[in-house]
């Protein structure tokens, strides 16, 4: 494990709701609301939870895509939403993005030799003989022909779809890709093909991750240190081998239950009942404790928000409960 690369500190990004059928007026969207964690060099740290917990939002914020309503992002030490000039290109540079769709995320308009180049010209430069020279070790580095150069994105099957996607991320080199449900819409054939050439690619080039994912196979797969996160806060973090070992959090013991398993002898658990917490209105105190197996009524989790605490070394969960 590495040194620090990318560190989140109080991060918090909240949208004004606009008016409605329900009139929400001025009500707030609280996507993100305060988390922290860091990312070590040569790692690769998963984001985990259900649909509208907020992961996506995590993602847009870290790509700039969005401005952080608070908190602070650190790269290497440099305060990424104060960057301009120079200093910003080399972020953009040192941080790229897979996403979930290879389809949408490709031009259709473009060749794949054009979609690749597109930001060795941009960054670096390049041009002509050098420039395609370039692409085809990238292809082939992503276990594609060099002759996928001159084709466009629809002749490819979903898996060489993504294949392309990661050779565009991994033209400059970067030191950060954000991996955002990079299989989720790949055959099941087909995900440990690009899961494989992940983990390959990171031992080759040192590189470190965010996955961001709600299927927990591949958090397994892929992760060392897994951050739980619920209705827009975090609830538990731990390396990757003590969290599926030994849960704390209520919340994170109901999501690893209900992986489905191979033996057929093992009952599937029960979902955790309940609606997910609305993010315009979140509920007060801890916000999973309306669906919280353990809840017993008690005043503490309906009213006070749960402390972030190590309850082990590099171990941390926000619960009343756990001692």
């Amino acid at each position: 494990m590495g040194a620090a690369l990318l560190e989140v500190d109080g991060l918090t990004k909240h949208y004004r709701a606009s008016g409605s059928f329900f009139s929400l007026g001025k009500s707030l969207v609280r996507a993100v609301d305060g988390i922290s964690f860091t990312v070590e060099e040569g790692t690769t740290f998963a984001l985990v939870g259900e649909s509208g917990c907020g992961k996506t939002t995590v993602t847009k914020v870290l790509l700039r895509l969005e401005q952080p309503t608070g908190g602070v992002v650190r790269f290497r030490d440099q305060i990424v939403h104060e960057l301009t000039g120079e200093g910003l290109r080399d972020y953009r540079r040192s941080v790229q993005a897979v996403f979930q769709d290879p389809y949408s995320s490709l031009n259709p308009r473009m060749k794949v030799l054009e979609i690749i180049a597109e930001p060795l010209e941009i960054h670096e430069k390049l041009r002509g003989a050098e420039l395609r020279s370039r692409v085809g070790q990238l292809l082939t580095e992503v276990g594609l022909s060099q002759r996928a150069a001159d084709r466009y994105p629809h002749e490819f099957s979903g898996g060489q779809r993504q294949r392309i996607a990661i050779a565009r991320a991994l033209a400059l080199r970067p030191k950060l890709m954000i991996l955002d449900e990079p299989v989720s819409g790949l055959d099941v054939s087909i995900r440990a093909q690009i899961l494989n050439l992940l983990v390959d690619l990171q031992d080759r080039y040192g590189l470190s991750y965010i996955l961001i994912s709600h299927d927990l196979a591949v958090v397994e797969h892929m992760s060392h240190k897994v951050a739980v996160m619920y209705a827009g806060r975090l609830v538990e973090f731990a390396s990757k081998d003590e969290l599926y070992g030994e849960p704390l959090h209520p919340y994170s013991k109901a999501l690893l239950a209900s992986v489905p398993q191979p033996d057929p002898d093992i009952p599937m658990s029960a979902p955790v009942s309940g609606e997910v917490a609305s993010p315009i209105n979140p509920p007060t105190g801890c916000r999973f404790h309306p669906r919280c197996p353990i809840y017993d009524n008690s005043r503490v989790c309906r009213d006070e928000v749960p402390a972030w605490r190590e309850v082990r070394q590099d171990h941390r969960v926000a619960c009343h409960k756990v001692v």
